[in-house]
């Protein structure tokens, strides 16, 4: 059973837009036989999915908490506002994803931003069933169908598909021993800095440099209030019919 709640400033209608689209998966769910709805840490739901090909597909459910103003009579508050992230895992083999073996690897996936509005129910949903219709879904989607034919063995090693191609373990650990690299000398040179300080001029561009700060950090107000109030007039619901477009539309490419 998900059991995961929704924050308390969430408006009623969009509390009942969630619990809603938690029943719409869970029958999609119940009327396919090669799906599996399981929850997650955060009691959010984790979809196995056998696709049409035969492999296996994971769509793992997590909630990141980030610090929103919104406007609760009249006045604007900080609350911690919930963004959704959906990790989508592939293998050959369920008991490659279920053991989390070398051989299951990650699936750059996201669904169009003109979805982004639906419930985050509708969203796992229609991903689930472009998964469990993989073949046709990866005739659009190059990295899916690279995916599908890749071999067992040839996953090994593989960190990610994503559109900009395969990624490998070792580019990705590669990347991470550069950058502490990078770290070691930016602190070799910040105690540098500090033990020549008598050779710059610090207060010189001191002035300059508050201003700009200043007017970058009220674009920035600008920008949360412009999205905080665009957020509030989107019309957060449950659709039946936008969810199999959405299906649909996943199908044929993905932004």
């Amino acid at each position: 059973m998900i059991a995961w709640k929704p924050p308390g400033h969430w408006l009623k209608a969009n509390r009942d837009a969630y619990a809603r689209s938690m029943e719409f998966l869970q029958n999609i769910v119940n009327g396919s036989s090669r799906m599996e709805l399981q929850v997650n840490q955060q009691s959010l739901p984790r979809v196995l999915i056998q696709g049409a090909s035969r492999r296996w597909y994971c769509v793992n459910t997590r909630a990141h908490y980030g610090e929103e103003y919104i406007d609760i009579d009249g006045e604007y508050r900080e609350v911690k506002e919930v963004n959704w992230r959906m990790d989508i895992d592939g293998a050959a083999w369920k008991s490659d994803l279920l053991e989390r073996t070398p051989f299951a690897v990650s699936l750059c996936m996201h669904a169009r931003r003109t979805s982004m509005h639906l419930p985050i129910g509708d969203q796992i949903a229609a991903l689930a069933l472009a998964l469990q219709n993989d073949k046709t879904t990866g005739m659009r989607i190059p990295l899916l169908a690279q995916f599908i034919v890749s071999p067992r063995k040839a996953l090994e090693g593989v960190y990610q598909f994503s559109e900009e191609g395969v990624i490998m373990e070792e580019e990705v650990y590669m990347e991470d021993e550069y950058q502490d690299d990078e770290a070691e000398v930016f602190l070799d040179d910040e105690m540098w800095a500090h033990w020549h300080a008598d050779l710059f001029e610090a207060d010189e561009f001191e002035h300059q440099a508050t201003r700009i700060e200043d007017q970058q950090y009220d674009a920035w107000i600008d920008r949360r209030e412009n999205e905080t109030n665009a957020g509030r007039s989107k019309n957060w619901h449950h659709d039946a019919d936008q969810i199999w477009q959405l299906e649909d539309n996943l199908r044929k490419g993905w932004r």
